[in-house]
C-alpha cells in the first residue's frame, strides 16, 4: 500500500510541475492582450474603427477569454455598416458570455442577442443559383475570390453592404462574372447559367440554303462577261492590225477593178489574210460590245445585301458561242439566271 501511495504522490507532483508554467503563460498573454485592447480603444476613440478592429482581433487571438475585445469588434463593425459581420460577432459574443463564469460578463449574453436581432432589418442577403451545372463537371462558384460550398447554393447568405463579385468557373477560357451591389436590407438573387457545350453544326447551318441566290453569283457572272468583252476588244484590235497590214500590201501590189482587187499570185495570201482578219475584227467587235454591256448590266443589277429566295439553286452563268453566218461568223453571249 505504501508503494502505491508513493507512486500516486509522484504522479501528482509531476502533474503539478507540468501545470506550473501555464498560469505564467496565461498571465503574460493577458498582459499583451490588455496592451492591444488599449491600443484598439485609442483608435476607436479617434474615429478609426478599421485599424481598431485589427487591434481588437489581435487581443482576442492572444487572450480569447477577454470578451471585451469581441464586443468592441462587433460595435465597430456595426458603426461601419458591416451588419453581416457585426451580427456574426454579436452571436459569438452571446455564446461566449453564456459559457463564461466571470461576473463582469453578466448580462452580456442578453445585450449581444438584442443587438443581433436589432440588425436583422439592416443586414443584406445574397442567394446564388446555378443553372445547367449538370451539363458540365467541376462547376465552381466563388464569391469575392473565395469558393462557395456547393451546399450553400440556393441559400440566403448574409453579406456586408457594398459591391460583391460572383464568379462561375465551368472550364471555359474565362469565368462568367456578375457584380452585385448590396444595400441595407436588400435581398438579392444572382442566377448564373452554365453555357451549353458546343455541338456539331448542322449542314444547313454551314452551306447556303438551297433556293437562294447569292449576290456574289451575279457579280461573278458580271466579271466573266466583262472578261469576255475585254478579250473580244483585244482580239478586235489585233485583227484590225493584221487587216491593216494585209490591206496595205494589197493596195500597193494589186490592181483594183470593178470593186475588187486583182492581185498577182505572190499576193494571194495577203489578200486572204486581210479578208479573214476583216471578218474576225467584225466578230470580235460584236463580242466585245455584248460582253462589256452584259457585264456592266450584271454588276449594276447585283444586290448589295442578301438576295431574296428564288426557285432552283443555279447560279448566274455566262456563255459565249460562235456560229457561221451569211456574212462570215456570228457571236452570241448567253447569260442564265
Amino acid at each position: 500500500m505504501r508503494s502505491f501511495e508513493r507512486h500516486l504522490l509522484a504522479l501528482a507532483g509531476a502533474a503539478l510541475l507540468a501545470a506550473a508554467p501555464a498560469p505564467a503563460r496565461a498571465a503574460g498573454a493577458e498582459e499583451d492582450a490588455k496592451t492591444l485592447f488599449a491600443r484598439g480603444r485609442e483608435l476607436r476613440s479617434a474615429g478609426q474603427c478599421e485599424p481598431a478592429i485589427l487591434a481588437f482581433r489581435r487581443a482576442l487571438e492572444v487572450y480569447p477569454e477577454g470578451l471585451g475585445a469581441l464586443r468592441n469588434i462587433a460595435e465597430c463593425e456595426e458603426a461601419l455598416g458591416l451588419y453581416a459581420s457585426a451580427r456574426r460577432d454579436w452571436w459569438d459574443l452571446r455564446r461566449a458570455a453564456l459559457q463564461s463564469t466571470e461576473a463582469k460578463y453578466a448580462g452580456w449574453s442578453e445585450d449581444a442577442e438584442s443587438r443581433f436581432r436589432a440588425l436583422s432589418d439592416k443586414v443584406a442577403t445574397l442567394k446564388l443559383e446555378v443553372r445547367g451545372a449538370e451539363r458540365t463537371p467541376n462547376v465552381r462558384v466563388a464569391l469575392d475570390g473565395k469558393p462557395i460550398d456547393p451546399r450553400l447554393l440556393g441559400v440566403e447568405l448574409e453579406r456586408d453592404l457594398g459591391l460583391h463579385t460572383v464568379e462561375l468557373f465551368y472550364g471555359g477560357a474565362a469565368p462568367i462574372t456578375e457584380r452585385v451591389d448590396l444595400t441595407p436590407g436588400a435581398h438579392r438573387v444572382v442566377t448564373l447559367t452554365v453555357p451549353a457545350p458546343p455541338g456539331p453544326r448542322a449542314a444547313q447551318d454551314v452551306a447556303p440554303p438551297a433556293g437562294s441566290s447569292s449576290p456574289s453569283g451575279y457579280r461573278v457572272a458580271g466579271y466573266v462577261a466583262l472578261g469576255v468583252g475585254g478579250a473580244g476588244a483585244i482580239a478586235t484590235v489585233v485583227a484590225a492590225a493584221v487587216r491593216a497590214s494585209a490591206l496595205s500590201a494589197v493596195e500597193d501590189g494589186c490592181t483594183r477593178a470593178g470593186g475588187t482587187y486583182v492581185c498577182p499570185p505572190e499576193l494571194a495570201d495577203d489578200y486572204r489574210t486581210g479578208s479573214t482578219a476583216s471578218t474576225l475584227a467584225s466578230v470580235f467587235a460584236g463580242v466585245g460590245l455584248v460582253g462589256i454591256g452584259a457585264g456592266v448590266t450584271l454588276l449594276l443589277l447585283s444586290p448589295s445585301g442578301q438576295a431574296p429566295p428564288a426557285t432552283g439553286n443555279k447560279q448566274p452563268t455566262a456563255e459565249l458561242s460562235l456560229s457561221p453566218s451569211p456574212g462570215g461568223l456570228g457571236s452570241r453571249l448567253l447569260v442564265r439566271f
